[in-house]
């Protein structure tokens, strides 16, 4: 029996499937009827522990596992608390306004019922949530996005189809939560178009790679997916994150040790987020960095990523400070680092880092299509500076989401952490190198099922927002053109089952992403994925091999999470101190033969 996780609502995602499909019930019902066992597990004695440590969850988990989400009992009156609170706003300005001027009112009042009306006409059938004032909803939205987001999944899970309506700012939206037709929105790009978000107008400009379309989309990609991240590259950056994590990972248990941290928790969001940013650049930008360079970069990522968090409106505040960061970013790798890392690659050297792997691929592709280096469509250096920052972007704000929740998981895990300890000091000792194992032929077949199950369980984006190109049909209900389709990865994942259960070595193990869709589908998914894969298991042998993980609190359940844009645990506060070495004096023993793998488990390996 596999560990269970989040059956508190498992029977709540029960009820929801059968609405779907025959197959999602099945594997809902067995989940649930699994929590009592997940529950009894907490009981074993040691022996049994030891002797089926799959089957064992800490006291923490199973108490989280048990207990209903508080959140749950309000999650579908947010819209009608605003509403509520809209009303006694308007009556109030309405009867503190001279009554000779309260025609602007009354014509105010008419359209909004015209609104209303047609909010009400585009949704038909669909479930959804009552209308909501146009700004209000925005504000709501930006305020206190875990109840707004909580609201539309959970109608979205309760309704027939898997979807929800509500509008923003005059615009009708869709929540989708079923994994098909999540997977058709990401897939459909002659119907749906990556939207963004609704900053992403200033943030990302139209020649930006996520809206190129069709064959020149391809064109790019063709030059810089094979390039970037083939084996020898990965490798390359698997020397440089395990370097990142080593060093700001014994930094933090050095801490915990003397000084004035000496036995005190470290906020994983905020110290992680500099890993990923250090880990990102070394691997991207390694030999053009300076110190000085390193901390404008993560300073000028992280105001970039709270522009996704500011009000639209791009000349002052929060979104003005994201555009000059932006700015700052593109001119310093278009002006500087591109004419530097092609002059090495001309020169004949060989690629050390990202960028100057793109300009090997650029020379070669300008060669083949007889033009200059600098004209190759979709490579120019202006599309360089565009590309790295998204780059930079992702890897700073998504890994450092998976990197925080795969600190979480493992924790709550003790029994799988120790398994991944066991296969890395059978392949390389208590301190050998991890890089040499990442990439080609995988010999870290169990640590890779670890993590690679981390990005279904707690995936890292919530959500990939679409616009509708024309108007078009989604689980038989007519989608107006421009219409905003939300494909959600969180939900869908809970639909298909992968975010109700850890379970490393299961069945459906859905290495590729087909079902749950973290890194998109289609001809716009990820580039990225192999990088940010690689860094996640570099993570997590580095912690699996050198330390033991405490947390000072009680886990947060499964929907105890904040939005930054990306998905955190309310609490992400760890200790970390180091596995002290198998001399008699510690409990992590390293053993001299691999974990044993069940051989449906070797099947489905990563």
């Amino acid at each position: 029996m596999p560990p269970r996780d989040e059956a508190t609502s498992s029977s709540h995602w029960t009820t929801m499937s059968t609405t779907t499909t025959t197959t999602t019930t099945t594997t809902a019902a067995t989940r649930s009827s699994s929590a009592e066992d997940a529950h009894m597990a907490t009981t074993a004695t040691r022996d049994e522990q030891d002797a089926c440590p799959q089957k064992v969850l800490n006291e923490v988990e199973a108490k989280t596992m048990m207990q209903p989400s508080k959140a749950k009992a309000t999650s579908t009156t947010f819209h009608w608390e605003m509403n509520l609170y809209s009303a006694v706003a308007m009556a109030l300005l309405y009867y503190a306004t001279a009554e000779r001027h309260r025609v602007v009112w009354h014509v105010l009042y008419a359209l909004l019922a015209l609104d209303a009306a047609r909010y009400y006409y585009r949704r038909g059938a669909m479930a959804g949530v009552p209308y909501t004032l146009p700004l209000v909803n925005l504000m709501a939205m930006l305020i206190h996005p875990e109840r707004f987001w909580a609201e539309l999944g959970t109608i979205a899970l309760a309704s027939p189809d898997g979807l929800c309506a509500n509008t923003m700012v005059g615009n009708q939206l869709i929540f989708v939560t079923d994994p098909a037709l999540c997977r058709q929105v990401f897939t459909g790009e002659d119907d749906f178009g990556l939207y963004a978000h609704p900053n992403a107008i200033w943030l990302f400009d139209p020649k930006n790679l996520i809206y190129l379309q069709g064959s020149v989309h391809k064109k790019v990609r063709a030059v810089l997916t094979p390039a970037l991240f083939s084996d020898a590259a990965l490798q390359q950056y698997a020397q440089a994150q395990e370097r990142v994590c080593r060093r700001a990972l014994e930094q933090h248990a050095a801490k915990n040790l003397a000084g004035e941290g000496a036995g005190q928790p470290f906020d994983a969001m905020v110290a992680f987020r500099q890993l990923g940013a250090q880990s990102s650049q070394e691997a991207f930008l390694g030999p053009y960095l300076t110190p000085e360079m390193r901390v404008s970069l993560e300073s000028d990522i992280l105001v970039f990523t709270m522009g996704f968090l500011s009000f639209p409106f791009p000349y002052v505040g929060g979104l003005r400070q994201a555009l000059l960061a932006k700015k700052r970013v593109e001119t310093l790798v278009r002006d500087e680092l591109v004419p530097q890392a092609r002059a090495h690659v001309l020169a004949g050297k060989p690629p050390r880092c990202l960028l100057e792997h793109w300009c090997a691929a650029i020379v070669q592709a300008a060669q083949e299509r007889n033009c200059d280096v600098t004209q190759v469509h979709g490579c120019t250096d202006d599309d360089i500076g565009r590309c790295l920052l998204d780059f930079l972007f992702a890897a700073q704000d998504a890994t450092n989401s998976a990197l925080v929740y795969g600190l979480d998981v493992l924790q709550a895990f003790p029994n799988v952490l120790q398994k991944c300890h066991e296969e890395i000091v059978h392949q390389v000792g208590l301190d050998g190198s991890i890089a040499s194992l990442i990439g080609g032929e995988d010999k870290l077949i169990y640590t890779g099922k670890v993590a690679n199950q981390l990005l279904h369980y707690k995936p890292p984006v919530p959500m990939v927002p679409h616009l509708s190109r024309h108007d078009t049909t989604l689980a038989g209900h007519v989608i107006a053109k421009g219409t905003v389709v939300i494909p959600s990865v969180t939900y869908s994942a809970r639909v298909s089952g992968h975010a109700l259960e850890f379970w490393p070595e299961r069945d459906d193990a859905d290495a590729q992403f087909l079902q749950t869709v973290v890194f998109g589908a289609g001809q716009h998914k990820c580039p990225g994925r192999r990088y940010a894969e690689s860094l996640l298991r570099v993570f997590v042998s580095v912690v699996a091999q050198d330390y033991v993980i405490e947390r000072p609190g009680p886990r947060p359940g499964p929907d105890d999470f904040i939005f930054f844009p990306t998905l955190f645990p309310k609490d992400s506060k760890f200790i970390l101190r180091k596995r002290p070495r198998d001399d008699g004096t510690t409990t992590g023993a390293a053993t001299s033969t691999p974990p044993t793998l069940t051989s449906t488990a070797a099947t489905n390996g990563h």
